[in-house]
């Protein structure tokens, strides 16, 4: 169930800001291109998001932080969305774009609260044992 909530999200999350600037870039670049480039920090917070369910692993650090990382680019393009729709820029699909940033705010929140705990019990998990008791060596 967590897995289905997590891919809708990131398909509604896309829907805010990636989407509106991929709209802008399509006639520069091309349809492929556009999704692609604004698609990426969005699959790549998904590929976070499912790693973080394994914190015993160390070479899953780097997959979760480019996630994290993602979500800034995404924070960063649904806020120029947010910004061009206050200063009067329409759309045909202006509903699907406030649809979209609002799951992806939510989803932020959710990604960085999630990616915190998640540092913490790997750190946690790594950490060497203070229990364990070092030979006394004299000085």
């Amino acid at each position: 169930m967590k897995e289905l909530a997590v891919k809708l999200a990131a398909l509604f999350s896309y829907c805010g800001g990636p989407l509106y600037l991929a709209d802008l870039l399509k006639p520069r670049i091309g349809t492929e291109s556009a999704f692609l480039i604004t698609f990426l920090p969005v699959g790549i917070m998904v590929l976070g998001a499912f790693f973080m369910d394994d914190a015993g692993s160390r070479w899953l650090h780097p997959v979760v932080r480019a996630g994290r990382l993602g979500l800034y680019v995404v924070l960063a393009m649904n806020t120029y969305a947010i910004w061009c729709f206050a200063l009067g820029v329409r759309t045909p699909d202006q509903v699907l774009h406030y649809i979209g940033l609002g799951i992806g705010a939510a989803w932020a929140v959710y990604y960085l609260r999630d990616s915190r705990r998640w540092a913490r019990k790997a750190d946690a998990m790594n950490a060497p044992d203070p229990t364990t008791p070092k030979p006394i060596e004299p000085a």
